[in-house]
């Protein structure tokens, strides 16, 4: 009898984790501002909207596939297809331009601060996680995915 699976461990949710870094900047610029430069809010919102389209992209691809794109869910099957072709985490990807994106708008240096821990936190606390469980789950396969795309980008 095996084990069952659990996924690969993920307990606070990365949109969370994310949206709470983004909080902390924003309230750092209200009490504390550091303008590093002007605002670009057009473009700031241009790289949000590009953000959101490739979240909905994979999102909508994995549902295709039968994957849950819950990150504490064990995963049916390995998702090679769409955004997953060009990066293994399309949607912690969004999620970074996102934060990219504010960091535009804003002008100002605690948003790309938020950025730079998003990227540590999601690539330590979550896709480390992922990796290590889509290795056990998915074997050979998995490597090979692993050799032919890149994690980010």
């Amino acid at each position: 009898m095996t084990a069952p699976d659990h996924g690969p461990g993920v307990r606070i949710p990365p949109p969370v984790m994310v949206a709470g870094l983004l909080a902390v900047a924003w309230l750092l610029r209200q009490v504390m501002p550091v303008p590093i430069g002007p605002p670009l809010p057009a473009l700031g919102a241009l790289v949000i909207f590009a953000a959101l389209a490739l979240i909905g992209w994979a999102v909508l691809v994995m549902v295709r596939a039968g994957v849950d794109p819950r990150p504490d869910k064990p995963d049916a099957a390995m998702v090679e297809a769409g955004p997953f072709r060009f990066s293994r985490n399309p949607i912690y990807l969004g999620f970074l331009l996102v934060v990219a994106g504010f960091a535009l708008r804003w002008g100002d240096l605690w948003a790309w601060v938020a950025l730079a821990a998003a990227h540590l936190v999601l690539d330590r606390m979550v896709v480390a996680r992922e990796e290590a469980y889509l290795a056990t789950r998915f074997g050979a396969a998995y490597a090979a995915y692993r050799g032919r795309v890149r994690r980010w980008v």
